[in-house]
């Protein structure tokens, strides 16, 4: 963590954070991509998962912003997660997958509820219309049938009564 530049000094220098030095060093070294130190370092640290650190000579790394993520220790960068999945923290390692009844696109920092009139199963970037003859609330993991007597077009968050002189069943 210290370096003398020249023979015959009588004391050496210290490494800022961000670089280090082995013993005998003439001068100090960067820290690469994904890595980081403290002032006097001997050896620089891979950034913890869901931290990141993109550039050398750095005294710390980053948080991963929601919606992304770092598996390994090391990176020089953030993922988006995928769609269907989320992760709605900084510094996540992982994403996590959509519940059914909601949805997300690629790098979503949080699952967003169906609306009314559609469904999802888990792990989805969008949901699905309703089908003529269902219906359904905000969030929906399925459609249901309209009762006899009603009926919908596709995509209905309700079912309407059949006028006089019709019927469903």
């Amino acid at each position: 963590g210290k370096y003398a530049s020249d023979s015959g000094q009588s004391s050496c220098t210290s490494c800022v954070a961000g670089l280090y030095s082995a013993d005998a060093a003439t001068q100090c070294s960067d820290c690469p991509n994904g890595t980081y130190s403290a002032a006097e370092a001997t050896t620089c640290t891979d950034c913890s998962v869901g931290y990141y650190m993109s550039e050398p000579s750095a005294s710390a790394c980053l948080a991963c912003g929601t919606g992304t993520f770092a598996s390994s220790e090391g990176s020089e960068g953030c993922t988006d997660c995928a769609a269907g999945y989320s992760a709605s923290i900084t510094g996540a390692s992982s994403c996590s997958p959509c519940a059914s009844g909601t949805y997300a696109e690629a790098g979503s920092g949080e699952c967003t509820k169906c609306d009314g009139g559609t469904w999802s199963d888990t792990s989805e970037a969008s949901c699905s219309s309703c089908a003529p003859g269902t219906y359904s609330g905000t969030g929906a993991e399925v459609c249901i049938d309209c009762d006899a007597g009603k009926h919908s077009g596709a995509a209905a968050s309700s079912c309407d009564a059949c006028a006089g002189g019709s019927y469903s069943d």
